[in-house]
């Protein structure tokens, strides 16, 4: 029997140019619920949630009117449990998962079925989680799904295929260390988080990954990809009823396993002090990142924090570049994102500079941040007849959220990965509507969580500059 779950948000969809935040920035809220008070109501969506036994957790949302569809499998097997010897072996064995399968690369057989259907195919590895991804037409679903689990739940790769997919890595971290906003988004983690499991790149580290073996990777697959470990998000235009037991047929008979348990680390530490790393890259523009730490996923203050965020930093008129009142020429952009994770969050703004300007942007941003806790941010907050002209930054941050809830669900891709993410991140309590939540804030509320993650601590700074000539 199909279960109908509670209705819940589902959003916040990181809506900006980087691929490498566009996943991370979606869903604070508490129970698996259904995305019905985010949808169109024009159109007649359907969704369904339901664990097989095996304890694979499933969510179906049917009744989209997009030409292909989207399937997501998501393991909870991120880089949390990476320390310095072993960061990155887990980005490997999404490569070789993804394109070394024997089976599937024998005749050149896996590439034949893209071709064929002309799928979208990837996987992304974070702090939490690693996600498999194929989007195609909807008459090769079946196929879609049991390929997903021979991709996932195998492990059947040799040597050479190992070998081939390390020098491949290589030139991708090359190219991202290339890339001064990834680099420098993963100092800031370094700074704030040290040498626990959130300070570690993604990507890994090259010399760590090389010295990675076969029987290495398969004790990290032995370990967490188990159906009750993972979950499975279709979205499309297909019937429930026919697809629910297709997959209740081609994934009930995985057994489970025992979960790892990954061993508690330290929260980030607040500190009153100064934390500056400064280096050169070959780039003709300077930038200056900075971080502080955040709520991580699971806490209800992230809610508050999320529409901070988007009245700082989003919409037409940030408050952020109210810090910059009268220095029009200080930056040619800056953005603020919050990144939340299963255990931490990142709050996180980049700027492109000048280097001359480096000094009056940063003690700029830091005053800023310690005004956070008493701005007005609505016409509430002043007396009766004091309220004329008055920006309402309050409404305008949760109007953006609205906005914004909307165009997730425009992306299937991103959608699917925001709810695998949710149905294996999201504590089991709380049943409030997401939407609800954000709409009953206030701007105490903000002052409150901007006093506690933007006052009480400086933020770690990361500056990059052109090499010089």
């Amino acid at each position: 029997m199909v279960k109908k779950i509670s209705r819940r948000g589902l959003l916040f969809l990181l809506f900006n140019s980087c691929f490498l935040f566009i996943f991370f920035q979606l869903l604070f809220s508490a129970d698996q619920g259904n995305l019905s008070s985010l949808l169109r109501s024009s159109q007649p969506q359907e969704e369904a949630y339901f664990p097989l036994s095996n304890g694979l957790k499933v969510y179906l949302l049917s009744g989209y009117p997009y030409p292909l569809t989207t399937v997501v499998l998501a393991v909870k097997a991120g880089i949390e449990a990476e320390n310095s010897e072993t960061n990155g072996w887990r980005h490997l064995l999404e490569h070789c998962l993804l394109f070394r399968q024997s089976r599937l690369i024998e005749k050149n057989q896996l590439f034949s079925t893209i071709k064929k259907t002309g799928l979208y195919y990837n996987a992304h590895t974070d702090q939490d989680l690693m996600t498999f991804e194929f989007c195609l037409p909807k008459e090769y679903l079946e196929e879609a799904l049991g390929r997903l689990k021979e991709i996932v739940f195998n492990f059947d790769f040799t040597e050479e295929a190992l070998e081939n997919e390390k020098k491949i890595i290589s030139l991708e971290i090359k190219e991202i260390e290339r890339n001064p906003e990834k680099l420098g988004l993963s100092l800031i983690y370094k700074l704030i988080f040290g040498d626990s499991n959130y300070g570690l790149p993604v990507y890994g580290q090259e010399k760590v990954i090389q010295q990675a073996t076969l029987k290495d990777l398969e004790k990290i697959h032995q370990q967490y990809f188990w159906p009750n470990n993972s979950a499975l998000v279709v979205i499309g235009d297909f019937s429930l009823e026919k697809i629910k037991p297709v997959i209740t047929s081609l994934y009930s008979d995985l057994s489970p396993g025992q979960i790892q348990t990954v061993a508690p680390f330290p929260s980030p530490k607040l500190s009153n002090q100064d934390s500056l790393l400064e280096l050169t890259m070959k780039i003709p523009e300077t930038y200056l990142l900075a971080g502080l730490p955040g709520p991580p996923y699971n806490l209800p203050e992230a809610i508050n924090l999320e529409l901070l965020i988007e009245i700082l930093g989003g919409g037409m008129n940030p408050l952020l570049y109210g810090a910059l009142a009268g220095y029009p020429d200080l930056v040619t952009s800056m953005r603020l994102h919050y990144l939340s994770h299963e255990r931490a969050g990142l709050i996180y703004l980049s700027a492109i500079t000048t280097e001359k300007n480096i000094s009056t942007l940063k003690r700029l941003l830091q005053s800023f941040f310690a005004s956070l806790p008493e701005i007005n941010y609505s016409p509430e907050d002043y007396p009766p007849g004091q309220q004329y002209l008055i920006m309402d930054f309050l409404q305008g941050g949760k109007n953006r959220i609205k906005w914004l809830s909307e165009k997730l669900t425009e992306n299937p891709i991103a959608l699917g990965m925001a709810l695998s993410k949710h149905l294996l991140l999201a504590a089991e309590s709380g049943q409030q509507n997401y939407l609800k939540q954000v709409e009953s804030l206030n701007s105490s509320d903000l002052r409150k969580v901007a006093r506690r993650y933007f006052k009480q601590a400086r933020p770690v700074w990361v500056i990059i500059k052109p090499e010089k000539k």
